[in-house]
């Protein structure tokens, strides 16, 4: 698979070029065969969302690598959950190649690519998860993604972009941006039951035009990487392009009040997506070797089930002050967003 993860890490006028369109297939089938073949791979229990349940493989037989021809990749495969209905894995991949790689660009997205699972293959994974939840695994569609997670000589970082642009419905006195002002809702609730709170990272930091507060941001988001690897991160944010990107495809698909008018625009439901995204970073040890940033989780949203969930947490933020931090609460909740703090900038 390390082949194709490559092949597909590159620009499309790029991986045109000098493409194999057989020997992918080839693999592919080689790769599902094994995947559906329980003797020759075992599977191991990663992570799991509402939809989701994702899993490593590895090939039995072949002593060349850790994991054979799963080095690098992961298994991620669609659950059935009473109450959720996501949309089918082919619509999602037909999702991400022709909305989100030509917009966002493929060298910046985690690669991906369609397998089929048995009903047998399915029974394993299931009992993997070790769950006694509604949900099951089903035969049917799976998909092989890139491992991005920790590897020699790399350190990885995970983060949620989020909104790297203000709601344009948000009042006009705001004072914290979207996602200051959810995380400032939620750290009220774990107030009220004695949780930990966490202080929110603002993502307008991360595209600020002050390139201190930028540099301030990624230290707040890699706290323990070292002064020289946190500015290898700025720059790279920077050089790639790749959040001002998102930031300007957010915008572009959300004109004003289409939460509230309509939210099952193709345009809105892409910034949706790009705003509940993940961001992979892969910080090499050798200086000389470039930092990868590549995202995932560009799934289509699922406009009908979404709709009243989106719409009812705007009012919520908007009408009890979380943007404008005139939330009525016992305990004071605190934020560092940069829309606060653009006065002391």
């Amino acid at each position: 698979m390390e082949a194709i993860w490559k092949q597909r890490s590159k620009p499309i006028s790029q991986g045109s070029l000098h493409y194999d369109e057989d020997i992918e297939v080839n693999t592919l089938r080689e790769c599902e065969d094994l995947v559906n073949s329980p003797e020759n791979v075992k599977f191991e229990y990663v992570a799991e969302g509402r939809a989701n349940v994702v899993f490593s493989v590895w090939e039995w037989k072949d002593p060349t690598a850790p994991k054979g021809r799963f080095e690098g990749t992961l298994l991620r495969v669609p659950k059935a959950t009473l109450g959720v209905t996501p949309c089918d894995y082919e619509t999602l991949q037909d999702f991400h190649e022709s909305q989100v790689e030509d917009r966002v660009g493929r060298q910046h997205l985690v690669p991906q690519v369609l397998i089929r699972i048995s009903a047998e293959v399915a029974g394993i994974l299931h009992k993997k998860r070790n769950k006694t939840d509604e949900s099951e695994i089903r035969a049917g569609y799976a998909m092989l993604i890139q491992d991005m997670s920790v590897s020699p000589g790399y350190s990885v970082l995970e983060f949620k972009p989020k909104w790297l642009a203000q709601s344009p419905i948000a009042p006009s006195d705001s004072r914290r941006c979207r996602t200051c002002a959810r995380e400032a809702f939620r750290n009220n609730q774990k107030y009220a039951k004695g949780e930990a709170v966490t202080m929110p990272l603002c993502p307008l930091g991360l595209v600020h035009e002050n390139p201190a507060v930028v540099v301030g941001t990624v230290k707040r988001l890699a706290p323990e990487w070292t002064e020289l690897d946190q500015k290898r991160l700025s720059d790279a944010f920077e050089r790639s392009g790749i959040l001002k990107k998102l930031r300007e495809l957010q915008t572009k698909g959300d004109p004003d009040r289409a939460l509230l008018d309509n939210p099952s625009d193709p345009g809105f439901g892409l910034a949706m997506t790009l705003r509940d995204c993940s961001c992979y970073v892969r910080m090499p040890t050798d200086i000389n070797i470039g930092v990868e940033i590549k995202l995932a989780d560009v799934d289509k949203k699922n406009w009908e089930e979404k709709q009243t969930y989106w719409q009812e947490s705007h009012w919520n933020l908007v009408n009890n002050g979380w943007y404008t931090c005139q939330e009525q609460v016992d305990t004071p909740v605190s934020t560092e967003c940069v829309l606060s703090r653009s006065s002391r900038i």
